[in-house]
């Protein structure tokens, strides 16, 4: 599967490159962005980051590397739902809601799936704030093991359904 390039505002979604191992590595070898993540090991090393980028060169789940100008800013992609995490010094920027717009609307766009789904930790107020934001619905509680935390963690999950996106969209427009 070829991984598009999206273009946002201020933002370039790539396919992850085999040369980026390193920068990634790095940004995700952060407890304080680790701890938010369910599949995150920490510490995360170049090993993990280069599984992640052959994983996602053969297919397995679609992801991008987010890039703002020539600046490393996180991770956003689609597998069973949206996920995404953005490096710490990137925070508070609103990447993560601009990026997460542009592949949600990918997602309805390309896919014949009626609905997408996300979550985030019950504590994670910026995630729940860039999902609702988005226009995703809380459909209820669950909990998840967090590898980095080695521990189980209580989760919400969201889903946006493909009329609600349509209708969001028209409004904005």
């Amino acid at each position: 599967m070829t991984v598009p390039t999206l273009r946002t505002e201020r933002l370039e979604l790539k396919a992850p490159r085999s040369r980026d191992v390193r920068i990634v590595a790095k940004a995700l070898n952060d407890f304080a962005v680790s701890r938010w993540l369910t599949v995150v090991p920490f510490p995360y090393g170049v090993t993990d980051a280069e599984w992640f980028i052959n994983e996602n060169l053969r297919g397995a789940f679609l992801a991008w590397f987010i890039w703002a100008d020539e600046c490393f800013v996180g991770t956003i992609g689609l597998d069973d739902e949206l996920g995404y995490w953005i490096a710490q010094d990137a925070w508070g920027q609103g990447y993560a809601t601009e990026a997460a717009r542009a592949v949600v609307d990918y997602h309805f766009q390309t896919s014949k799936e009626d609905s997408l789904r996300s979550g985030h930790f019950e504590e994670n107020v910026a995630s729940r704030h860039v999902l609702t934001k988005l226009g995703f619905k809380d459909v209820g509680r669950h909990t998840e093991f967090s590898q980095a935390r080695q521990e189980a963690v209580p989760t919400r999950r969201v889903l946006m359904t493909r009329e609600a996106w349509d209708r969001l969209r028209t409004a904005s427009q």
